[in-house]
């Protein structure tokens, strides 16, 4: 990570997500992430999240709330950067599409789909999925699906190494310039992989021994804005998205323990180790 001068302004980057009630993922794990990359987050809250042991909530905002939020922040602030979590429906989607068309052609935005909750029925999933590949994909510098997700996005199921290559492959072919697919623990018992396909058709695997615990909650929200902070600091994709991962990979080796054994990503760990 970049060591500001203190004499100089941090950059100022923005988030648009949902705000979880527990601080493991959202609004909150992205500004303890850009805060540890010294720049100055701000945030554009599209819902609130109640999380409980076995399930959560998401309690969306009215689109007209979201599109003052990001008026107030566009009067405001030059961006350096912004990055897409939790927009719960498809009002909201239109708004932001409206704002990322009217931002500077030249600054990262990182687009991390969330898919997969239960208040979208089918059919609004349907159309949400629609929305990510033909609008807010193209404007992407970088986009972060999971592997749920990207089979979502893709319509084709992940089993193998070789799937999540090739899953990142077809959404590059749908119009998002670098992609990472978040394969996590789900293919392998002892490795956490993920795999980068870039712009100019590199392919990263990225591998890791796999974590025994259960402190991963926010983990996808924080390696997304990892990414985004490191674009800011003028990081090419494939470095930036390799020092993402360890930064993730620190929070969750030192994360914040909640009940039922499970825990949080703690961003803070990095100045720790």
């Amino acid at each position: 990570m970049m060591q500001n001068n203190i004499s100089n302004p941090p950059a100022i980057v923005l988030t648009i997500a949902g705000s979880d009630s527990i601080a493991g993922g959202g609004i909150q794990a992205d500004l303890a992430t850009f805060n540890e990359y010294n720049l100055f987050g701000v945030s554009a809250i599209t819902s609130i999240v109640t999380v409980m042991p076995t399930n959560f909530d998401i309690h969306a905002e009215d689109a007209i709330l979201l599109a003052a939020q990001l008026e107030s922040i566009q009067t405001n602030f030059t961006l350096a950067g912004v990055k897409l979590g939790l927009i719960p429906d498809l009002e909201q989607m239109a708004v932001v599409l409206n704002f990322l068309q009217k931002l500077e052609k030249s600054i990262p935005i990182v687009v991390d789909p969330v898919l997969v909750f239960k208040e979208a029925h089918a059919p609004q999933m349907d159309a949400i999925r629609t929305f990510y590949l033909d609008h807010l994909f193209p404007l992407a510098t970088v986009i972060t699906p999971n592997l749920v997700e990207a089979e979502m996005l893709t319509q084709q199921k992940i089993k193998s190494p070789a799937d999540l290559v090739h899953s990142a492959q077809v959404l590059k072919r749908n119009g998002a310039k670098n992609i990472v697919v978040k394969g996590g623990r789900r293919l392998d018992s002892k490795q956490a992989l993920d795999v980068l396909v870039t712009e100019r058709n590199e392919v990263e695997i990225l591998s890791d021994p796999i974590i025994l615990n259960n402190f991963n909650n926010g983990a996808g929200c924080t390696f997304s804005a990892a990414i985004l902070s490191e674009l800011v600091q003028n990081h090419n994709i494939i470095p930036a998205v390799q020092q993402a991962k360890i930064f993730v990979k620190n929070g969750i080796s030192h994360g914040i323990a909640i009940k039922n054994n499970l825990g949080n990503v703690w961003q803070g760990a990095n100045r720790h180790v």
